[in-house]
């Protein structure tokens, strides 16, 4: 993957939209969002929502165990 596209987490949070829907659902990416603010956003609000992947924009978010 390119550089600067995925993020290394302890803890995946829960994706920001599903939370105003109160649903708990894991996210997927920590992104910029059209709507000018970041978010954590699982897959299909990343795809609806997000401006795409790289510095500044958006990483996938992978789960690591120290």
């Amino acid at each position: 993957e390119t550089q600067h596209n995925t993020t290394e987490v302890t803890v995946i949070p829960n994706c920001d939209f599903c939370a105003r829907l109160e649903v708990e659902w894991p996210a997927e990416y920590d992104g910029k969002t059209f709507l000018r603010g970041w978010a954590y956003m699982c897959g299909p609000h990343f795809k609806q929502f997000g401006v795409g992947l790289g510095l500044g924009r958006g990483q996938r978010l992978v789960q690591v165990v120290h």
